[in-house]
């Protein structure tokens, strides 16, 4: 992997699975009704080397930093302004799991989108689980945990373990994900342990592709904009 050490948190919590399907179902159309209704602004472009072509948008996490998308990197369970346009999605961020989400937002990758592998390394993501919201999403839209790829089906919660190296690919339409971390506390374990897991199958041509070097994938517009370069370099 192309990216630098990270010393694991004390508190790190215990994920024994790669992708897990948890109890429960919700209905994505009233999400994405609200979420297409969006204006263009509200999106941001990846400020990660791994994630160069996608786009997100935060609806809970952490105070505004220096840079963009820093909210991402450290929780705190702050509401985005955005939230407000998004009542279904605070609705789900605070009822759907066993607490309310720390973490929240939604990850835009277009088609032939690549997300090459890494770890997600701050002592906020070793601490919390990820769980994927599939909202809009077909076959060809992938995710890869520890080398087993596999689709998440829409209207599911998946725990994806986040503290392995992962990447996701998409060779079709715009996929959309909401995605969320939750703290390790009793309860959130408990719901996490009653999932199924799903092993998911091997891709050597995707593996090809997502185990490149990310700056393969950097553009002019990328080294315009006014910081990036030096925060990728410090991934």
């Amino acid at each position: 992997m192309y990216q630098r050490r990270h010393p694991r948190s004390a508190a790190a919590a215990a994920k024994a699975y790669r992708f897990r399907r948890l109890a429960g179902a919700f209905d994505p159309a009233p999400l994405l009704a609200e979420i297409d209704a969006l204006p263009d602004d509200a999106w941001i472009d990846s400020q990660w080397k791994w994630h160069l072509g996608t786009r997100f948008c935060v609806v809970r996490g952490g105070p505004e930093g220096s840079a963009p998308g820093e909210r991402l990197t450290g929780g705190g369970g702050i509401d985005a302004p955005v939230l407000d346009a998004l009542p279904r999605v605070r609705a789900l961020l605070d009822t759907a799991f066993p607490v309310p989400a720390a973490l929240g937002w939604i990850g835009a990758s277009p088609p032939g989108a690549r997300i090459c592998v890494h770890v997600d390394n701050t002592a906020h993501w070793d601490e919390h689980h990820r769980v994927h919201l599939p909202l809009r999403t077909q076959p060809e839209a992938r995710l890869c945990v520890a080398g087993r790829w596999l689709h998440l089906t829409p209207g599911r919660f998946w725990a994806l373990n986040n503290s392995l190296p992962h990447a996701a690919a998409n060779d079709g339409p715009l996929r959309l994900h909401l995605m969320v971390d939750l703290p390790d506390v009793p309860a959130v374990r408990a719901w996490i342990a009653e999932g199924e897991d799903v092993e998911g199958g091997a891709d050597a041509r995707l593996w090809a592709d997502v185990t490149r070097d990310p700056f393969e994938a950097v553009t002019p517009k990328h080294l315009a904009e006014p910081g990036l370069l030096g925060r990728l370099l410090r991934q």
